[in-house]
């Protein structure tokens, strides 16, 4: 009987090492295990604007093509840009009918990737997301995918859809509620004739915004091509995340993200 239960106890030793040892690969959200965790990138972190690299959860990793989401709200910006106090009151800024039409998917794509890559060869790796660009916002139809960890549900509390913001973040004028939690924008216009974007709210549910507002985050999003990238170092947990490394065949690139010979 003591010679059963100890060799009962090796297999369950052997057991609960493969186990750990299969949750140190690179993978996409699980249910029941959570999410996987990696560095790229720089942005701003600090009140005073000092870079630090972003830390991102790994919503999919399928067919070589990863889709990550920051862990933080890191930034603030308006969907339309507009400082006139009289036009922001009178809703009287411009409308839009897509995403791709406004001031913050240029932003995006421009002043915040370069912000965020500068021109490193990192860039390769960045996949076009459609109606996204290569520095997105995810859509709606993305935060209600339980397949990313997140409820099929807008309204009422979920926690799996809050995010804290950067200490930039708060000093850009991100709002902050007392749970320590931000709003952040997502990609869905309300009505062409209207003037609002979705937002996830500081408890996690959706509702909308003014195109104008200024206390709104940004907890953006990137999809890398993996057969560019390749993981150096940490386990994949929040405090020690993956490293990535670029393995692609180009080794610089243009600030257009396009292959420089």
């Amino acid at each position: 009987m003591k010679r059963t239960f100890v060799l009962f106890l090796i297999m369950m030793l052997l057991c609960t090492g493969i186990a750990a040892a299969e949750d140190t690969q690179l993978r996409g959200y699980i249910k029941g295990q959570g999410y996987k965790f990696v560095q790229f990138g720089t942005y701003p972190y600090d009140r005073k604007g000092n870079v630090e690299p972003v830390l991102w959860r790994v919503l999919e990793l399928q067919d070589e093509r990863m889709l990550l989401l920051s862990e933080y709200v890191i930034d603030m910006q308006q969907v339309i840009f507009e400082s006139d106090k009289k036009i922001i009151e009178d809703h009287s800024y411009r409308r839009i009918t897509d995403y791709v039409e406004s001031d913050l998917y240029l932003w995006m794509n421009t002043v915040a990737l370069d912000t965020l890559l500068g021109d490193s060869v990192m860039r390769n790796a960045l996949i076009e997301e459609p109606g996204g660009g290569k520095f997105f916002i995810m859509t709606d139809e993305q935060f209600m995918n339980p397949a990313y960890g997140f409820p099929p549900a807008k309204m009422g509390e979920h926690p799996a859809r809050t995010a804290s913001p950067t200490p930039y973040a708060k000093s850009r004028g991100v709002y902050e509620h007392s749970n320590g939690k931000s709003p952040y924008w997502v990609n869905f216009v309300k009505h062409e004739t209207d003037y609002k974007l979705q937002i996830v709210g500081y408890d996690g549910h959706m509702s909308m915004g003014a195109y104008t507002r200024t206390n709104i985050g940004l907890r953006p999003s990137v999809r890398l091509d993996m057969s560019m990238l390749e993981v150096v170092s940490g386990a994949g947990t929040r405090k020690d995340p993956f490293i990535l490394e670029y393995t692609g065949a180009a080794d610089t690139v243009d600030v257009s993200g396009e292959e420089v010979e």
